[in-house]
């Protein structure tokens, strides 16, 4: 598959793949018959823990045009491990109730894994975690206390440390 060897992009935005995948999604659901509920997408945002936004699209054939449309439906799905990254081909299925406000899908099975340069590349939820943990860290060691706080006088004044 030529379309896939594509290298993963700083800026990978999920109409890349679109034009990219446009005829490989649609035969593969032509071919591979899935139950009514389930969708094929792709991931394209995984900032959030145990959780991706995934575009899912429907090519509809219109007789007035003669044409088949695209419609991209952009879905929450449940990521338990955590194992999807942007720009992955993933299968999702409803879940029959909802997880949050917006979660109703949960992830069936990763189809594709997007190429990626170094093989331990962060989530875009762990790469945000560790960046307020690096914050938080450097904050604390800002606001550290002097070793030695000044001696107050009996008089009032503050007298220098003894060196």
């Amino acid at each position: 598959m030529a379309l896939f060897l594509s290298a993963a992009r700083n800026a990978w935005h999920y109409k890349y793949w679109q034009r990219q995948t446009a005829g490989y999604l649609r035969t593969y659901e032509k071919n591979n018959k899935l139950p009514n509920n389930e969708m094929v997408g792709y991931v394209i945002n995984d900032k959030h823990p145990k959780s991706v936004r995934v575009a899912c699209d429907r090519y509809m054939w219109v007789m007035r045009y003669k044409k088949a449309f695209r419609y991209t439906k952009k879905i929450w799905a449940h990521d338990e491990q955590s194992e999807c990254r942007l720009g992955d081909v993933v299968r999702v299925q409803p879940l029959g109730y909802r997880v949050g406000p917006w979660k109703t899908y949960v992830l069936c099975r990763v189809l594709h894994r997007e190429p990626r340069d170094d093989a331990v590349a962060l989530r875009g939820s762990d790469e945000r975690n560790l960046l307020l943990a690096r914050r938080v860290e450097t904050e604390q060691e800002e606001r550290l206390p002097d070793p030695q706080p000044p001696r107050i006088d009996a008089i009032g004044g503050s007298v220098p440390p003894p060196a």
